[in-house]
Formats: C-alpha cells, sequence, structure tokens
C-alpha cells in the first residue's frame, strides 16, 4: 500500500520536473530568438573579413563630412588624480578643431598652421604651432593626422606588408611612418569585422603612445568613435567621451583674445 505522504511527494516531485522542463524549453527558446535578433552585434554571428580586405578598406574609409559638431567629456588623469570637463568640439573637416570648456572659461582653436587657447580664469593665452601639442602629448603630428586620429581613421603609410598577424583584439599592422621631424614605429589594429581603428601605439624612441578607441556610434551610415583613451609611457593622460554627435552644414568657431590677457611663456 503506498503511503499517501509519499504519494503527495511522488506527485510534486513530477509537478517540478515538468515546471523545470517548460522553464528550460523556455529559456533555450529565449536564447535562439535573442541570437537571431542579435546576430548583428555578436561576433561569432557577424561576417569576418581578410585582413587585406580590412586594411585596403581602412585605407579607404575616410569620413566624408563637412561639419561635425559633439559634447563630450574629457577626464584628465595627473598623478593619479581625475580631473573632468564637459567641452563642445567643433570640426570643420581638413581646416579648424574648436573646443570650448563649460562657461567658455578655456577656449581653443587649432588649424593646419597653429594650436591657440585662452583661459579666462588665469587670463592667459598661448600661441603655438605644432611644436606645443606634440610637446605635451608626446605625438609629432600635424594637423591632418591630428583629425585622423580624433576620427579614429588610419593614418597614411600602413600597407599589407606591414602585417604582423592576427589576435583576439583584431588584426595589427606594424609600420616606420615619418612624422613631421621624426621617424616614428606606429602599430595599429583593425576590427576583423568592419574596417575600424581599434588602437594605435606610437613608438618613437622617447615616447610610448597608446590609443584606444572603445566604441562607436553610427551617423549617416558612418561610425564615429564615442570614447577614446590616450595612455603615455604606460600611464594614462585623458579619456575623451563623446556624448551626442551632429553633422551640420553650418558651424560657428568664435575665437578671440581679450587684450588684457598675458602670454604663456613656452619651454
Amino acid at each position: 500500500m503506498i503511503n499517501p505522504k509519499e504519494e503527495r511527494a511522488a506527485l510534486e516531485a513530477q509537478e517540478f520536473r515538468r515546471i523545470m522542463r517548460n522553464y528550460i524549453l523556455l529559456l533555450i527558446v529565449l536564447f535562439f530568438c535573442s541570437c537571431s535578433v542579435k546576430k548583428n552585434v555578436l561576433p561569432g554571428e557577424i561576417k569576418k573579413y581578410s585582413a587585406k580586405k580590412v586594411l585596403r578598406n581602412a585605407n579607404k574609409t575616410i569620413k566624408n563630412f563637412k561639419n561635425l559638431q559633439t559634447k563630450a567629456r574629457i577626464t584628465v588623469t595627473n598623478k593619479g588624480r581625475d580631473k573632468s570637463n564637459n567641452l563642445n568640439i567643433r570640426i570643420s573637416k581638413d581646416q579648424k578643431i574648436w573646443a570650448n570648456a563649460a562657461l567658455g572659461a578655456v577656449r581653443f582653436l587649432i588649424d593646419n598652421d597653429s594650436v591657440k587657447f585662452y583661459n579666462k580664469l588665469e587670463k592667459e593665452y598661448l600661441i603655438s604651432d605644432f611644436g606645443y601639442f606634440n610637446q605635451e602629448v608626446g605625438l609629432d603630428v600635424d594637423f591632418k593626422t591630428l583629425q585622423r586620429l580624433i576620427l579614429g581613421e588610419i593614418v597614411p603609410g600602413v600597407s599589407f606588408r606591414d602585417y604582423t598577424g592576427e589576435s583576439e583584439s583584431g588584426y595589427s599592422f606594424k609600420s616606420s611612418v615619418g612624422f613631421l621631424n621624426k621617424s616614428t614605429e606606429v602599430l595599429v589594429t583593425l576590427s576583423p569585422y568592419n574596417f575600424n581603428v581599434l588602437s594605435y601605439v606610437f613608438d618613437d624612441g622617447i615616447n610610448k603612445i597608446y590609443l584606444s578607441y572603445d566604441s562607436f556610434n553610427t551617423i549617416n551610415g558612418t561610425q564615429f568613435p564615442t570614447q577614446i583613451r590616450l595612455f603615455k609611457n604606460g600611464e594614462i593622460l585623458f579619456k575623451i567621451e563623446f556624448r551626442s554627435l551632429s553633422l551640420v552644414e553650418k558651424i560657428n568657431m568664435p575665437f578671440k583674445i581679450p587684450n588684457n590677457y598675458k602670454a604663456i611663456l613656452q619651454k
């Protein structure tokens, strides 16, 4: 004779197994549905291109726009301490890069020939060639190279003979590129799933600069980086997060140094 308690326990166990089977089945269905929805973003499901095709397209992928404006947050690290500021950044393609800190306290204007900025808080200004930027950051670049780095484009001079192999990060190419007055070794890593630059390492024998492009956003069919980190000799210098990006037909870049400001003496 079956004990009522044992019978009830057996029925409860059977019901529990039935519920679990249905639950597991539901999870499996949701899993495969989610895979089908996300197949455009999961690396295992995205079409993977050859290293040669990726480099060929990266060399051809120049972002075509007239003017770009973005709101950004820049975090500067100095002696282990972070200081963040909000920036408005405007780019007139191949002509000027303008940046304005919150409430206009600091304003920058960079063009093909010069780097300028003034500081309302300290009532000082600086007008320099690219030597100032290169000295502060450790890169020997010109305006167009700087623009390419901000936009996440590949620098000129990298060819398939520079291919060094594939890693978990992507396809890597190492080349020696002449930047202004220096010969610089450049290691660039490209995504095998699109033609984005994922990172750079610049080494001129004195400084090693590492640039990481951590995320991208698509605007009018073109991908722009939305987070960039820069390291110098193993230590992070700054991080920029672009919080909004828009392409516009016309753009304003006001810049006028007040008369009573004093010039910053360059080293």
